[in-house]
């Protein structure tokens, strides 16, 4: 049993973000540790129990989905607890054991004996199992198990099979309580950030309107912005490890509490705790290197690299209908940080299609080109588009810190600045930007181009 009870403290079962699926995982591992032939699980919605998942070994595919088709509208009202087996077991907040459905004189179980007859099957054995939240007390749901399996015969559940029922229950309470509150909690904060990021636009554009120092400005935007994208991102990465921690730490709470602590579980439990905060540590360290050198230079394939970026951009580029002209020399490589200089390269992919997007309409062809080559004993790396290029009076400016040619709804966050830092202070390369007219497909394009000199 202990090998099947491994299921509900892993950590990968409160990552189930998906509702559905994470009942059905629940129902799957409840079946296996009291071996049982099939069940369900209803879940509380305003005064009554919604059907949700079901699963049937007896039963083939096709008969599983029927009865799906049957009863996925289904609904228990709260009111009727004498009627309805599993309600009855919710509003009691108690395991019910019924031995055989078609003797017992205590509930009408109404629906099983239709059931069984449409399906050719036979409901023997029930045991019902109500879904308390363990500390706030709310109800949540009923998981109902079906026909106990002894030596692949149908019993009766035992008291022991009540007893490991009872302990998980709590773990299957915390599970499904976490994923519903994720939904809400995503909903709210995207709420809050929407009108956060409302007022800041509003109050950014009201400065504009009355500051004649505009550059000021935009670089505190652009610093808002950059902070912004840094704790949205620690935020996406934290917010699993930290709800599995709480969700363990609240299971050995509750254990203690029920005096079913287990040194050996506990210990498992508290290095699960470890990985993940070693993880969330990690996290700070890939965010910090990301303004400080901290990590060790190699060698890398400088093609495998614009191909990283490439590949990264893809998507957003072909939305914005945008193609890719590559010429690369796949031999070439250099000494740096790949990690600072892919992100470079994204960056500077960002502001082209910023810039195409801008400039060119749709109807009109939009490339970016980029090309790899050696020359006079330096790799040359060249990133240019056809977004008509950057006024002359603007090019020596490019690079400076405070500035930017975007709109001021614009800005990719690490900005041009940065990728100078990068590319001269850890790549010991230089980066210089100018407007270049060409000839692609027999037609005359003018835009900006970027080379890296290594």
């Amino acid at each position: 049993m202990d090998k099947e009870l491994k299921h509900f403290y892993d950590l990968s079962i409160f990552t189930i973000e998906d509702l559905d699926v994470l009942l059905h995982e629940i129902l799957k591992h409840t079946r296996e540790l009291v071996s049982c032939e099939a069940g369900s699980i209803y879940m509380k919605e305003k005064d009554y129990l919604a059907f949700h998942v079901f699963q049937n070994d007896a039963l083939t595919y096709e008969n599983i989905f029927k009865q799906y088709c049957n009863i996925k509208d289904l609904q228990l009202p709260l009111h009727d607890s004498r009627k309805y087996l599993a309600v009855e077991s919710l509003e009691l907040n108690k395991i019910i054991i019924i031995d055989n459905a078609y003797k017992t004189t205590g509930y009408e179980l109404l629906g099983v004996k239709e059931f069984d007859e449409i399906f050719d099957y036979k409901t023997y054995s029930i045991i019902t199992v109500p879904l308390i939240h363990p500390r706030e007390k709310t109800k949540l749901g009923v998981i109902q198990l079906l026909n106990k399996k002894i030596d692949n015969k149908i019993g009766v559940f035992t008291k022991k099979d009540k007893d490991i029922v009872s302990m998980i229950s709590s773990f299957i309470s915390l599970s499904i309580a976490k994923a519903q509150n994720d939904v809400q909690r995503l909903k709210r904060l995207n709420n809050q950030l929407e009108v956060a990021n409302k007022k800041l636009e509003s109050r950014v554009e009201k400065e504009v309107k009355e500051n004649e120092k505009m550059s000021a400005i935009i670089f505190h935007q652009s610093k808002m912005a950059s902070m912004g994208e840094m704790i949205g991102n620690i935020a996406h990465q934290w917010r699993q490890p930290l709800s599995s921690i709480s969700t363990i730490a609240s299971g050995m709470s509750l254990n203690i509490e029920m005096k079913n602590f287990e040194k050996h579980q506990a210990i498992t439990q508290l290095k699960q705790i470890v990985d993940t905060t070693k993880y969330l540590s990690q996290t700070i360290d890939d965010f910090r290197s990301f303004y400080k050198v901290d990590r060790a230079k190699e060698d890398f394939n400088l093609s495998d690299a614009v191909n990283k970026s490439v590949s990264l951009s893809i998507a957003t580029m072909s939305s914005s209908y945008i193609k890719f002209v590559l010429n690369l020399d796949e031999k070439l490589t250099t000494y740096g940080l790949r990690n600072e200089f892919t992100q470079s390269l994204l960056n500077l992919l960002t502001n082209a299609k910023d810039a195409l997007v801008e400039n060119i309409n749709v109807e009109e062809k939009r490339y970016i080109f980029i090309d790899l080559y050696k020359k006079d004993n330096n790799n040359i790396l060249q990133i240019k588009d056809n977004a008509k290029g950057i006024p002359t009076n603007l090019l020596d400016k490019i690079f400076l810190q405070h500035f930017t040619t975007k709109s001021q709804n614009g800005g990719t966050g690490i900005g041009l600045f940065m990728v100078k830092e990068i590319i001269e202070k850890h790549m010991n390369a230089t980066i210089s930007v100018s407007n270049e007219e060409f000839i692609f497909n027999d037609k005359n394009y003018k835009g900006a181009c970027f080379t890296i000199t290594f």
